[in-house]
């Protein structure tokens, strides 16, 4: 059997109200209580959404309602003088004749409808049933008296009629706050029952004190209230981040051996490395693929990255300075994460690579002013070289000569560069300029060394006066230095076999 879910009257009744209510999904379904005034759960012209709606908001909506109306005041009660029913006037909300007539208003702009006894009990906020009573039984004049109260005593209704009113009051002084309301409620109801040409301050007094008192107490319970929720959820929160550490760590934890295994593996480290080099190129995006395909891509990764999403990475990494791929969520997070780690690393070397380069080409070596310029031009040309303003190169130009004149750095130089060639001012010996240390070196600028000096002394003085190596490692590439020397010592001197051969029978134990 359908279930009727707005009755006609009540459609009327919010129709009637929402001009005065701000209820923006009550609004949305206008339309449709025009056109339909009886709405059944069966109704085919009933949307599932105003369904939902209806059902859910429908008791709030007539309760909103019917604190919108009020009585009015100069004539809030009429009985029709006539026994015939056809000159009796309608309900506004149920359509029937009535011969007594409660006049309404709404508060917020004035619009009187006429209602029926019925309807008022059914539809009317329990303050205008309890003046309708007294209006019909006692005093024709108790809404305007009530009114000029309620001006004077604005508090007087919440006390009578707002079911939250002071919601944080302790229990221990709810009895004094029915005490209030019953004190008000009797007093107010004595005030109207006669008409009365004063308000009842006296008689209201002790009443309205006591309430005072209490809003008072009620405020500072719902600030201890509320700093006290405040403080459960913050341990709420940090039980939650507690627990979602513990659950990444967990999921660290029990992440696969496989992974684990594709992660410490060196082609998956080489691929990582090569790629991060190519994005901290910056590279166009045609050229960044181009030389992405002369790369061999480990079978491993084939099938968790593909040169489509790494060129999203590289143009993201291009525009800020990080990759995160958010919208590329195929791609193990893992695989991301150690990327942007490797671009970004690779990056800062790259940079730190061109501020030793740029001091080299503008300080550090002893070149002709044709071979400045060529090297200056060199610079320029990277994309870090292309990230500063084309002036100082121009000023790197003549630097040297303006710095052992005593001169200071150009001021108007971006603050990095400036930090950057202070520092490396800073290292330099105080009779000689020298070239500025990088602090690490490949195997083909090894090469070059090894192929430019003839032996160890000048490869190691060479080498001493280019690269500055954390101690370990630069005991390891002396040491493979000065092997190589030796071996080609033996091998100028046609001596390898007996070298070896001498060296097998003093490791032999």
């Amino acid at each position: 059997m359908a279930t009727t879910i707005l009755t006609p009257a009540e459609n009327r009744f919010l129709q009637l109200s929402q001009r005065a209510l701000a209820l923006p999904a009550l609004t949305r379904l206008m339309p449709l209580l025009r056109d339909h005034p009886t709405i059944k759960d069966s109704s085919d012209f009933l949307p599932r959404s105003a369904r939902e709606a209806l059902l859910e908001q429908r008791v709030d909506w007539l309760v909103q309602s019917s604190e919108a109306w009020k009585l009015l005041a100069d004539s809030p009660y009429v009985i029709n003088p006539s026994n015939n029913r056809l000159d009796w006037r309608h309900c506004a909300l149920c359509h029937k004749p009535v011969r007594y007539e409660y006049h309404v208003v709404l508060r917020k702009d004035g619009h009187k409808i006429v209602v029926g006894s019925e309807c008022v009990k059914k539809f009317m906020s329990d303050e205008m049933q309890y003046l309708m009573t007294i209006t019909t039984e006692d005093n024709i004049h108790a809404v305007a008296q009530y009114d000029d109260l309620t001006e004077q005593y604005p508090q007087v209704p919440e006390i009578l009629w707002d079911p939250t009113a002071l919601p944080h009051l302790p229990e221990k002084h709810q009895r004094r706050q029915r005490w209030v309301h019953n004190g008000t409620k009797s007093t107010v109801t004595g005030y109207l029952k006669r008409p009365q040409p004063t308000l009842p301050r006296t008689q209201l007094n002790p009443y309205l004190t006591e309430y005072d008192v209490l809003t008072g107490i009620n405020r500072e319970a719902a600030t201890v209230a509320q700093q006290t929720a405040e403080r459960r959820a913050e341990r709420e929160r940090r039980l939650a981040e507690e627990e979602a550490q513990a659950a990444w760590q967990h999921a660290q934890h029990q992440e696969s051996t496989a992974v684990n295994q594709l992660r410490a593996s060196a082609p998956y480290q080489t691929y990582l490395q090569r790629v991060a080099n190519i994005i901290t190129q910056h590279l166009p995006l045609t050229d960044f693929k181009t030389v992405l395909a002369k790369l061999e891509m480990p079978v491993s990764l084939q099938k968790l990255v593909n040169s489509y999403q790494l060129g999203v990475m590289a143009t993201e990494f291009g525009r800020t300075g990080q990759i995160q791929a958010a919208r590329l969520q195929i791609v193990p997070r893992y695989l991301v994460a150690d990327l942007n780690r490797a671009s970004q690393q690779r990056a800062k070397q790259r940079q730190r690579d061109w501020y030793d380069d740029l001091f080299n080409a503008a300080v550090g070596f002893d070149l002709t002013p044709e071979k400045r310029q060529i090297r200056l031009k060199q610079l320029q040309q990277a994309w870090e070289g292309q990230q500063v303003p084309t002036s100082i190169y121009a000023d790197c130009a003549t630097l040297r000569d303006r710095l052992t004149a005593g001169e200071s750095l150009p001021a108007n130089w971006p603050a990095p560069l400036r930090q950057a060639f202070t520092k490396r001012l800073t290292d330099q010996p105080a009779d000689q300029w020298v070239p500025a240390k990088k602090n690490h070196v490949t195997t083909s600028q090894l090469r070059r060394l090894v192929q430019d000096n003839p032996d160890f002394t000048t490869m190691k003085h060479h080498y001493q006066r280019l690269y500055a190596l954390p101690a370990a490692e630069e005991a390891m590439t002396l040491s493979a230095l000065e092997q190589v020397a030796l071996q080609r010592a033996d091998a100028r001197e046609k001596r390898m076999d007996q070298t070896q051969a001498l060296i097998r029978e003093l490791l032999d134990k």
